[in-house]
Formats: structure tokens, sequence, C-alpha cells
């Protein structure tokens, strides 16, 4: 077996198909809509800082309920929910919602 790149437990080819799911869905999502997004990022960027895990993926979820009929959308959806149960700890999710974030503004 290939030795895989990992960053703190979480291999990083998983980060980068976050990082690409995340950039499709979230691109349909806010088409046009550039305020909402920043505005979204400004929320994400607090809940980093304060250690808000529960409302950053509150909120994420809610956006993505949106568009849930959207297949990048359900595929982001299992992802994060893979992530969430995987890996649970709070470096972790600076980690992943870092990612979700380049994601975003990408």
């Amino acid at each position: 077996m290939e030795n895989e790149e990992m960053i703190s437990g979480i291999e990083t080819k998983n980060l980068e198909t976050l990082r690409y799911y995340t950039e499709k869905a979230f691109g349909k999502i806010f088409e046009r809509r550039e305020k909402a997004k920043q505005r979204l990022i400004y929320d994400f960027l607090n809940y980093i800082k304060t250690d808000n895990r529960d409302s950053f993926l509150n909120q994420l979820l809610k956006i993505l309920n949106t568009r849930i009929d959207d297949e990048d959308v359900k595929n982001l959806t299992r992802l994060i929910n893979t992530f969430n149960v995987k890996y649970n700890t709070m470096e972790n999710f600076s980690k992943i919602a870092y990612t979700i974030i380049m994601g975003i503004m990408a």
C-alpha cells in the first residue's frame, strides 16, 4: 500500500475531495450572490475563531439543504457526514472548516 500524505490524521486526498465538492456545490448556490458568500465566509471564520463547531455545521447544513436535489450538494453532504464522524476533533475541525472556506472562495 502506498504511503498517503496525511494532515493530522486526515488524508490529503480527502481534503482535496472536500474542497472540490465544496467549490462545485457552493458555486451553484452562490451564483451572482457575492455579498451573501462574503457574509457566510465571515461567519464561518468567526465560528472557527470561537471554536463553535455546532454553529458552523448548523449553518453549513442549512445552506446545503436549499439545494439538496443537486448531485454535487448530495456528494458534499455525504462527505461532510463522513468527516464529522471520522475526524471529530477540534484540530481536525479547523482543517476541515478552512478547507470548506477555501472551496467556497474558489
